[in-house]
């Protein structure tokens, strides 16, 4: 873990830092309160379906706000490597050094991956699963992206961004056994490469290797659309980095999230929209999306300059892995019980709303404390 101040914050792209500020906000802040809230509410509340709508995952095909999370979570990464690697671009970085610089962060999101998954601090190989994080989701991604940044330029990002969902599609199509649970290539690849290892996977008294049927997430083979949304993200960053105009960079953009989303509806006539295999057209539907509203934000905020209202997101935004890992990580129910246990009886069923809230605010809190003092988290 690499805790450091951060000098020159006027230099970074703060459109960057409020988007990613409203995704995690809305991922350790919003969407548990509410959630509090809805479960107290009758089961024939309107609320339920909305709720149901908008802040729970699609059980296997579709697309809702919740699972734009981590595809926008992913694109943010590919955002931010133009402005990363702009010393190494213009040759005042060695490779060495900027290999160094990579591969560390590609190992300390892979462990805080693991230690949010909770299978690296049990010390046990029958528990421990090799890949099964968002944030492993993004090392990999990061990964293959900057490796084809820097060897191949901008023009190698662009065939890549087209190549990669290409093979992911074809050999999907090719493998014949279609998208559904268990039987898909994706699956079939995870399984046999991590074998005990894989997420959900368990060794009985034989020694056999069984998997769960209720994990359907996959990860190795979606790992060329992981890249994939990540060069989306790479491509946007390469044109707000240019001399365009803020209008000019908002025209261009909105039309590459067009093109994007264009595509995307293209290729679900045979191919559907699926987040837990994070096919092809799922990945340029979630780009499309993230492309339009990283456009607006930048125009908003970067080229207009108006900060009304939006500045507090950067206590998220800026801190964005440190928000992620101390919700996940941090246990603090023994201590808000303590604390509001008096109110249960008053509260009835929305307790729960009350702790859950003192935990979010507790996390907001030290968030705002690091922003303060410019201590951020890099990985």
């Amino acid at each position: 873990m690499n805790m450091k101040t951060k000098v020159a914050v006027s230099e970074r792209l703060e459109s960057l830092d409020v988007l990613r500020g409203i995704d995690l906000f809305l991922l350790v802040f919003l969407q548990p309160i509410l959630g509090d809230i809805v479960r107290a509410l009758p089961q024939d509340n309107i609320c339920h379906m909305v709720w149901e709508k908008v802040f729970t995952h699609v059980e296997w095909e579709g697309l809702r706000l919740w699972d734009m999370i981590m595809p926008l979570f992913l694109f943010m990464a590919g955002v931010s490597i133009p402005f990363a690697l702009a010393k190494y671009m213009r040759g005042e970085v060695s490779l060495q050094k900027m290999g160094v610089r990579i591969g560390k962060r590609v190992i300390l999101l892979f462990v805080f991956g693991a230690i949010v998954q909770g299978s690296l601090l049990d010390f046990d190989l029958n528990s421990l699963s090799l890949y099964s994080n968002t944030l492993q989701s993004i090392a990999s991604g990061y990964l293959l992206t900057v490796l084809i940044y820097m060897f191949a330029g901008i023009r190698g990002v662009s065939i890549a961004v087209i190549i990669l969902p290409a093979i992911y599609t074809f050999g999907m199509l090719a493998y014949g056994k279609g998208y559904g649970p268990d039987v898909n290539l994706a699956m079939v690849v995870d399984r046999v490469i991590m074998g005990r290892f894989a997420p959900g996977a368990s060794v009985n008294d034989l020694g056999v290797v069984q998997f769960a049927g209720w994990y359907q997430y996959t990860w190795i083979y979606s790992t060329l659309n992981f890249t994939t949304t990540v060069l989306t993200g790479l491509i946007t960053g390469w044109c707000l980095k240019s001399g365009w105009s803020p209008l000019q960079k908002l025209y261009r953009l909105l039309l590459l999230g067009g093109a994007s989303l264009l595509l995307a509806w293209i290729i679900s006539f045979f191919e559907p929209i699926n987040k837990h295999l994070w096919t092809s057209s799922m990945t340029f539907l979630t780009s499309g999306i993230s492309i339009v509203l990283m456009a607006i934000t930048y125009y908003l905020v970067d080229g207009l300059k108006w900060h009304f209202g939006l500045m507090w997101l950067k206590i998220y935004g800026m801190n964005s892995i440190l928000a992620y890992m101390l919700y996940n990580t941090l246990e603090v129910s023994s201590l808000t019980h303590y604390w509001l246990h008096g109110l249960k009886q008053y509260t009835g069923d929305y307790y729960p709303f009350f702790t859950e809230l003192a935990k979010v605010l507790l996390i907001f809190a030290i968030l705002r404390y690091c922003y303060k003092r410019s201590i951020f988290l890099r990985a």
